[in-house]
């Protein structure tokens, strides 16, 4: 496997910024270069994961000082992505290493969670302090429903994957997306409602998805991967939270897994999506099946089919 890459398209222009998260970047890869694929000795890692955590924290107080001195009106909510990966991310991380004696796996889940909150936040947090997303930071007035397509969806993907991201429209089971592949995405909110997205996507294309995300090849689906894309998704949703005017921790990412064809076809019987739509981005297509599930009489994600 190869290493993950910064890339320049991830820069806001704000060196103080980009510098920390390039710095960010290469610790991670370091991490993994180390404990993953040369499977060093266990100080190593211990260590590299410590200058992170470290190197984090100086870098949110830097971040949020400059919010500050700019006056940018999202600092509240910016800052309070900011604590939660301070207080209850890295330090719940942390914990899992040590319980597992940092084993391959907890290695990989801290990979991942790190590399797909870095990517989601700065590609849509970040760039929104630099005025580039200022729209979505505004309530809709009277949108249309692909103009809340466009500002929720497509622009927020576009800017992540680095593509040219359309909306062909309605999704249905004759839209042609070879090897198909099913990623659930449980979400809930604090007063019980639910929501469930599932990602319709060929395999191919989403190994492709992840490797433009993080400059770096992927031949399976593997555990950076998909806590990746579970922090990706929370960026994403988050992000969709304050342009509707609702509190960014409205909805909590609970669970991502990957569903085989039938599973997926048997949970469709029991929670018809509200929306399905479909999307190309360059030359593949995928699709993005939305349920919103009341809170009242609403099962948890492990009891949905299996």
């Amino acid at each position: 496997m190869q290493q993950i890459q910064w890339q320049d398209r991830f820069n806001i222009g704000v060196e103080i910024v980009d510098q920390a998260h390039r710095r960010l970047f290469s610790i991670v890869e370091k991490i993994m270069e180390l404990y993953v694929e040369r499977h060093e000795d266990r100080f190593a890692c211990v260590e590299g994961i410590k200058y992170f955590k470290a190197y984090a924290v100086k870098h949110f107080a830097e971040e949020e000082a400059y919010m500050r001195e700019i006056g940018y009106p999202g600092y509240l909510v910016h800052k309070r992505l900011h604590d939660r990966m301070r207080r209850e991310t890295l330090p719940a991380l942390e914990r899992e290493l040590y319980a597992s004696n940092f084993s391959t796996e907890a290695v990989q889940h801290f990979i991942g969670v790190c590399i797909g909150w870095l990517t989601g936040h700065i590609m849509i947090e970040d760039r929104a302090i630099t005025g580039e997303h200022a729209a979505l930071l505004r309530p809709p007035q009277d949108e249309d429903e692909r103009s809340v397509i466009q500002a929720v969806i497509v622009q927020p993907l576009q800017e992540i994957l680095g593509l040219p991201v359309r909306y062909l429209g309605r999704y249905t089971q004759d839209a042609l997306i070879r090897d198909t592949r099913y990623c659930e995405l449980a979400c809930r909110a604090e007063d019980g409602r639910g929501l469930r997205f599932v990602l319709v996507i060929g395999e191919d294309s989403l190994l492709q998805a992840a490797g433009l995300m993080f400059g770096m090849e992927f031949y399976a689906v593997n555990e950076i991967v998909r806590f990746a894309i579970r922090e990706i998704a929370q960026s994403l949703i988050q992000r969709a939270a304050a342009h509707f005017g609702l509190d960014s921790d409205a909805y909590r990412v609970e669970e991502v897994r990957l569903l085989d064809a039938r599973i997926y076809h048997a949970s469709l019987q029991a929670y018809a999506p509200q929306y399905s739509l479909l999307f190309s981005a360059g030359q593949d297509r995928f699709a993005l099946c939305i349920h919103r599930i009341p809170a009242e009489g609403s099962p948890a994600p492990h009891d949905w089919p299996t």
